[in-house]
């Protein structure tokens, strides 16, 4: 089978590294994968396997007025069209709805299956009506759309008239890959937390948590990894709280596993989510985690708290309560350790490829 995967970027997102992942298991099975991007040329996020034709388009920059906007997407869709046209795919796979929409013009009128996916709750990340009315359009025609969840699959059939086409496919509980060693124990302790810094993530509400948590652990710190544009939002924050000192924004980084090994328990702040690779990767890691309960997403793989203490969200209050829970209980922490393997069993890497490659196979 000859694949087409498309998506913006391979930046440091959830749904790049599903999409990288995807390509290099589909690879090693056999397959001729493509990855096209309409990001500019450069370095990738995350690794690809050397196998995959990596087609990169460079035409991911933004629009600042109507006009631009459209002669930029037509430039896409354009480039888009030939990219299918040269790799002569039996079928495309596509992320997230802009790129998803980009792609179902695209491949008008092509001899080619299309697969779109949602990496995230449509109920709560809203489009602008224009890219709504767009995606409600046009999925109608693809052949199947994945999301991650029967709640979000819910939310779809009931906009799209071929409702048997819409498909449940998890994310994979897959570990960082290490590349380097992440040497001597820090001295202090540390709770984790990991994602774009956009208000999504909710680290300004973990960072009012982590202050009212701090007063009573006075070695404890909080430590961030992501980049995005609230960094020095979140900065100034934490300085406001008396806290510069401790809460430490990392920036991106690739060896995520090694800070879990390390770290004192994991914290998913979100507002909102889709289903979050970095709380599997916590759990896979055996780093017991606190969730905001989030409309879809951490309630399902937590199995609505048994392997991870749910709080609501938007609720500093109770984020710091549960924190303060599992810093004081020892017991606690061991057991929610302990469950992690089981908590990700149903997401192990092969089976989600499996689902992937079955569907791409016969959609």
């Amino acid at each position: 089978m000859r694949v087409a995967l498309m998506i913006s970027s391979l930046g440091p997102g959830g749904a790049e590294r599903v999409m990288s992942l995807l390509a290099g298991e589909l690879v090693v099975r056999g397959h001729e994968v493509w990855l096209v991007t309409l990001a500019q040329t450069g370095d990738d996020f995350f690794r690809v396997d050397p196998r995959v034709h990596r087609l990169r388009l460079g035409l991911s920059r933004e629009s600042m007025r109507i006009w631009d906007a459209l002669y930029t997407n037509v430039s896409r869709i354009r480039a888009l069209r030939r990219a299918v046209m040269s790799a002569a795919p039996h079928v495309v796979l596509s992320f997230m709805t802009r790129t998803n929409v980009l792609v179902l013009l695209a491949c008008a009128g092509l001899p080619v299956r299309v697969v779109v996916s949602e990496r995230v709750d449509p109920a709560s990340h809203r489009e602008t009506l224009f890219w709504q009315g767009l995606r409600v359009l046009l999925y109608q025609r693809a052949d199947a759309v994945v999301v991650q969840t029967e709640r979000i699959a819910t939310w779809f059939r009931r906009r799209l008239w071929k409702r048997e086409r819409v498909v449940v496919i998890p994310n994979p509980a897959v570990p960082s890959e290490q590349t380097s060693d992440p040497g001597e124990e820090p001295p202090q302790p540390f709770i984790l937390g990991a994602g774009r810094l956009v208000p999504q993530k909710g680290f300004d509400i973990l960072i009012r948590a982590f202050a009212v948590v701090a007063t009573d652990a006075p070695q404890l710190r909080l430590v961030i990894a992501g980049e995005g544009p609230d960094a020095q939002q979140l900065r100034d924050l934490a300085a406001g709280l008396g806290l510069g000192s401790r809460v430490t924004l990392l920036g991106n980084v690739r060896d995520l596993s090694a800070l879990m090994r390390y770290a004192v328990a994991f914290v998913l702040s979100s507002r909102y989510e889709g289903f979050p690779n970095v709380l599997l990767e916590a759990l896979a890691c055996g780093l017991p985690t606190v969730a905001a309960d989030c409309p879809v997403g951490p309630r399902e793989i937590l199995a609505g708290g048994q392997y991870g203490l749910l709080v609501p969200c938007n609720d500093a209050a109770a984020l710091a309560r549960a924190i303060a829970r599992l810093l004081a209980d020892a017991e606690l922490r061991q057991r929610l350790s302990a469950l992690g393997p089981i908590a990700t069993a149903p997401y192990e890497k092969r089976r989600v490829v499996d689902a992937w490659e079955s569907l791409l196979a016969h959609s």
